[in-house]
Formats: C-alpha cells, structure tokens, sequence
C-alpha cells in the first residue's frame, strides 16, 4: 500500500493523490487562462487577415491538426504509462526511446502533408504555411513527449507553466505581427516560436533529472508501437465519432440548422477538454496502482468516479444555465436557437468525465484492445443516431444523437473494465447524494430572475454547499484543497 514516506517515489506517497487533485485544478485553470489570451489575440488576426487569408491559416491548421493526430498515435498517453511503471535508469532510456520515435514519426509526418499540400496544387504560402507549422507541430510533440517525465511524477506546477508559456509565446507573437502589418506566411511562424521556447524551457527543467538526448532502438520502437495500434485506432475512431453528428447534418440538413448545432458544438469542443485535464491527473497514479496493488486501484477508480460525477455534473448544470450568454459571445444574437441545443449537448459533459475515468483505467491495465470495440460501437450509434434523429428534430436531434454516443462509448468502457475485474465497477453511492444538490442549481437556474453569469455562479454555490451537506464531496478534495496529507496506511 502507499505510505507517506518522503524518500519514496511519490507515486507511492499517500501524498500522490492531493497532487494530483491540486495538479487537476491547476491545469484547468491554465486551461482558462489560454483561452484568455486566444480571446485576447486570434480577434485581431481574424480582422487583419480578413477572409480569405484566414481561410487559408485555418486550412493549414486543419492539415496540420490530422497530422499531428496521426503522429501522435496514443504515444504521450502510452509514454505516461510505461514511465510510471519503470523505475531509475529504465525510466531515461524509456524516455529518450520514445522521443526518438516521436521525433521519426513527425518528421515524416510533416513532409508527406508538405509535399500533399504542393501535389496537389495548393497556394504556395499554403505549402509554406504547411512546411512551418510542421516545424511547430514538431517541436510541440517533442516537448510534450518530454513532459511526460513531468506529468508521472505529478509536477504539475511546471506542466501548466510551460503550457501557458507556449500560448503567451503565441497570443504575443499575433498581437505584434498585426502591429508590424505582416501578411499572412509569419502569422505560421508564432506555432515554431510557442513551441521552441516551449521545449527550451522544458529541456532547462530537466536538465539535472533526464538524459535528454533522443536514441534510435528499432526493435523498441517496434514494440511500442505494436502495443499502441489499438488504442491509436480507438482514438482515431473517436475523433470521428464526435464530429459525426455535424459531418452528416451538412448532407441531411439545412444550412441554417447545420449553423445553429455548430453554435453550440463549438462551445463544448472547448468545455469538453476539461474532464480529460481533471482525470489525466490521476493516470500516473493509476497506472502504478495497477502494477503493484489491486486494492489501491480499487480505491482510487472509486474516488475518481466519485469527482466525475460531483464535477460533471456541475459544469453540465452551469453550461446549461449559462447557455444565452456562451452563445451571445461564441456567436451572437443571431444564433439564439443554440441555446437549447447548448443546453442538450450539456448532458455529454457527464459521459466524458465517465469516458475520461474509464478509459484511463483500461491504459493503466494494459487493455488497449479493449478501447477499440466501445468507440467504434459509439462511432455506429453517433451515424445511427443521427440519421435518425436529425430529420425530425433538426439540430437538437444532432445533440442528443451526439450525447447518445457517449453515452455508449461510457457504458462500452465499464463493461470493459467489468470483464476485467468486476470489482473495477464503482459503487453508486455518490448519485443519491447528489440530487439535492442538482435540483438547488436547477432551480436557482429556471426560476431566479438573473443575468445567465449570477446565476451561474449562484447555482454553483447552492450547489457545492448542499454537496458538502450531503457528503458528496470526497474528502480527498478537501484535504487537497487544505494542503493537508492522509496519514500513512
């Protein structure tokens, strides 16, 4: 069992689970603050490029976005992993091997979108702009991939730091090339600047603690690779499956309805990174407990279950409550019928924090088979669902399909996890004692007259209060949130 010893590995320190809670937190609210500086920064290059040379940057960052899909192919995620459950000199080698890979991988990458981008007959500053975000893209993968190092052993004081350094770089770097007039190829250049300064300051980090330089081992890269082809194809299956809806309403649906789900689906697209911020905090964790102790593992999916459902179900009732004014600012008055298709998309916040807790624990258990199944069974249903619903329903019938989706992937991954150990399946305890809490903020929601921001922020009160009185708040969180440690086990 852990226990609270300071010269032990602090992924086996009861200390681990307050840091990662705090380290959670601290990268949601890093989250936050990005976001800021794009709201801050991406307005005036919009305005300065005008249409059609923004068309073209979001055209490169498009290609670039597949490509960095694709290269990363589950790598970080299965870095993490491995990093965890290695110890001493294994852990360096480890490292650097799979920096090699990411480094392979990329290169690759880049050059087969340059050279698809001038085959087939794209503007040259498209094929340039390609070529120089491939050199960012390159950079930011080979920084993250060195900040796995930082992530298993729960520093994340310096990943959020490092992160918001590389989106300063970039919002400063806009601000001052629409100040200087540029055209639209240096705009490419703030993705190389970000992603340098980046990983200089990250390989300053890790100086004294790393080896750093990247080493070539083909029957290790082979090996890793074979290990993350699944969940490689799972992630790529769920890319698609949460973009389905909006794929197939621009075949089956008018325009306008197609605008008003687009709307609201931008607004969760960016809410939706939260959960996998929140859980990821606690894969290292898992990934140890599930090499050494079952009993641990047990305990700390229980838990972690328990935030889901506290903290999915808080965002979900505060982006349904506060869906007029997201909409007014993501798209204006104009789009007043997102609002309900907002507040019905809400519900798959949920089912991600569910998605994010379970599929992290199939890593830690080395099922990565076991993720390809239930994401393409949500990638049917997504389809299905769709089709189905969206002639009838119209743009609301794409958030509920979107919902339904996850809703299968969620139950497709603890069925998972329940063939794995039936005593991987969490208690619902937690659920009961939560109704109180949602029915406050629901109702300070519909029936106090407010702006959506008060009400919001009132709804989260009543709710967090009555969840406290309830007892629906892990005590961990508290303890986290105090700075104080358990005692030793």
């Amino acid at each position: 069992m852990a226990v609270n010893d300071p010269d032990l590995d602090i992924l086996d320190s009861n200390r681990a689970g307050g840091k990662a809670i705090r380290g959670g937190a601290l990268r949601t609210l890093s989250y936050f603050a990005a976001m800021l500086l794009s709201l801050a920064s991406v307005p005036f290059m919009t305005r300065h490029l005008g249409t059609v040379d923004y068309g073209y940057f979001v055209a490169v960052s498009s290609i670039i976005f597949i490509i960095g899909g694709f290269t990363e192919a589950g790598l970080t995620n299965l870095g993490i992993r491995e990093y965890s459950v290695l110890d001493g000199e294994a852990r360096d080698r480890f490292l650097r091997e799979l920096v090699g890979l990411r480094l392979a991988l990329t290169v690759i990458g880049v050059l087969v979108a340059t050279a698809f981008a001038w085959v087939t007959g794209a503007r040259p500053v498209v094929v340039q702009g390609t070529f120089v975000a491939g050199v960012g893209l390159l950079l930011t993968l080979t920084q993250q991939t060195y900040m796995v190092s930082l992530t298993a052993r729960l520093r994340f004081g310096w990943v959020s730091a490092l992160e918001l350094i590389k989106h300063a770089t970039i919002s400063v770097g806009i601000v001052a090339l629409v100040l200087a007039g540029a055209s639209l190829l240096p705009f490419f250049f703030t993705s190389v600047a970000g992603g340098l300064i980046m990983l200089a300051c990250t390989l300053l980090v890790l100086r004294t603690e790393s080896a750093l330089l990247p080493a070539y081992d083909r029957a290790r890269w082979k090996r890793m690779l074979r290990d993350v082809a699944p969940y490689a194809l799972a992630a790529a299956v769920g890319l698609i499956y949460f973009r389905l809806a909006i794929i197939l309403m621009s075949y089956i649906a008018p325009e306008s309805e197609t605008g008003i789900y687009g709307a609201a689906y931008r607004v969760v697209e960016t809410v939706g990174v939260i959960p996998w911020l929140v859980i990821s905090a606690g894969f290292p964790i898992l990934a140890r407990a599930a090499r050494d102790d079952a009993g641990r593992l047990r305990y700390a999916l229980q838990r972690l279950f328990d935030v889901s459902a506290l903290m999915g179900t808080l965002i979900s009732m505060c982006v349904a409550i506060g869906a007029p004014f997201a909409i007014e600012v993501v798209a204006g008055p104009k789009f007043a019928a997102s609002v309900g298709v907002l507040r019905l998309q809400a519900l798959s916040l949920v089912t991600a924090f569910l998605v994010a807790t379970w599929s992290f624990a199939l890593l830690s258990l080395k099922r990565y088979a076991a993720l390809l199944i239930p994401n393409a069974a949500a990638a049917i249903a997504a389809g299905v669902l769709t089709l189905v619903l969206v002639p009838g329903l119209g743009a609301k019938g794409a958030a509920l399909a979107t919902f339904g989706s996850e809703a299968v992937l969620a139950l497709g991954y603890l069925l998972a996890l329940r063939r794995t150990d039936p005593e991987l399946v969490p208690s619902l305890g937690i659920l009961p004692r939560l109704a109180p809490s949602l029915a406050a903020g629901a109702a300070i929601g519909v029936f106090v007259p407010a702006h959506p921001v008060i009400l919001v922020a009132l709804a989260a009160l009543a709710y967090l209060a009555l969840a406290f009185a309830f007892r629906a708040i892990p005590p961990e969180l508290v303890n986290a949130a105090l700075r104080r440690d358990p005692p030793p086990l």
